[in-house]
């Protein structure tokens, strides 16, 4: 499948199938590079705050044989690039079903209910249709003491500048306590930079 050069490169990745017989194994996949927030903005197709309606595992048909893929359905609440629609289902690679489960290193998990900002390509063609798959998608938190809505990384780090979107992905405790709730983005906030962005791209 067709991989935009500039965020992703061939590497030996590991697929994790347990449960009822079935053993780690490694086959060659695709691995990300931690894309800039320039790069994050310019290659999603559409940008939107969604919130999580439903996840569903479904055993599929691949060139590889038969696989878990994973598809979560969203509500949207904020578009932002490109076309959207009052909701989308978008299609991962891996999850559980049967007993079994497939999981690929750096695939963000959901949980109905919660509030993200997506950053979206090649839904539907892509092993994970978020850019940078980790880096791609960033959940909306309130903080329990103030009420105040935050961003975080897949990692549950919390997103205090846009430019942290290329970090490192891996929470220690050392940085949940460098980065605490209060200095984090606010999903205005993010979404202003965002826009931001979009304007700088459009007036070169």
């Amino acid at each position: 499948m067709p991989l935009p050069s500039l965020l992703f490169r061939v590497h030996r990745a590991l697929l994790v199938l347990a449960g009822f017989g079935l053993t780690a194994v490694s086959i060659r996949a695709t691995t990300v590079i931690a894309p800039s927030f320039p790069e994050l903005v310019a290659e999603a197709d559409t940008i939107v705050r969604a919130r999580v309606v439903s996840v569903r595992a479904a055993w599929c048909d691949s060139p590889q044989g038969r696989v878990i893929r994973t598809y979560v359905t969203f509500s949207t609440e904020r578009g932002i690039k490109g076309a959207s629609t009052d909701t989308f289902t978008l299609e991962l690679l891996g999850g559980e079903l049967d007993g079994q489960g497939m999981r690929v290193a750096g695939m963000p998990e959901f949980t109905p209910g919660q509030s993200n900002f997506l950053f979206i390509a090649g839904n539907g063609v892509r092993f994970c249709p978020l850019v940078g798959l980790m880096h791609g998608r960033y959940e909306v938190r309130t903080d329990p003491a103030t009420a105040r809505e935050y961003l975080v990384r897949n990692d549950g780090v919390p997103l205090t500048s846009e430019h942290d979107v290329q970090l490192r992905q891996g929470a220690n405790p050392l940085e949940l306590r460098l980065k605490p709730a209060a200095a984090a983005l606010t999903p205005s906030d993010f979404e202003q930079r965002i826009r931001a962005e979009l304007t700088r791209r459009s007036h070169p």
